[in-house]
């Protein structure tokens, strides 16, 4: 009993301050600010890797922000555009969390696979019709 009053305790806050977190990502990109959605990479050039990030998406702008040095030589392709979105596979989910959403793009460079969450997906999925359409 103790144990799961422990557990109730430490996760309360948690989602309260994830919600949180959320519900301000969302409301400075109805301002058209840029914001910066955290999530997972898998770039043609690194076959097989996901690189832990953040996709910085705003009215104009849709980059990629490296937050491993493995990532830091990495940028995202241009002519980026979104051909699907899919949940991960029982193997995909076992290195990326199984309620995530993967969004496959197709660039010159080959396919690229973004990982996010399924409440952050708007936000990607926007920035990417707005950049097929530049």
């Amino acid at each position: 009993m103790i144990e799961l009053v422990v557990v109730l305790v430490a996760v309360g806050p948690m989602a309260w301050l994830l919600r949180r977190k959320v519900k301000q990502r969302a409301d400075r990109a109805a301002r058209g600010e840029v914001i910066k959605v955290p999530c997972l990479l898998r770039h043609p050039s690194l076959e097989g890797r996901w690189l832990r990030g953040r996709m910085l998406v705003g009215p104009s702008t849709l980059a990629w922000e490296p937050r491993t040095r493995a990532g830091a030589g990495v940028s995202l392709p241009a002519g980026l555009r979104q051909v699907g979105e899919r949940s991960p596979t029982r193997r995909e989910a076992m290195r990326i969390n199984g309620r995530s959403r993967i969004v496959e793009c197709d660039s010159c460079e080959g396919t690229v696979l973004v990982v996010v969450m399924p409440n952050e997906v708007g936000h990607v999925l926007t920035a990417l019709s707005r950049n097929a359409t530049e």
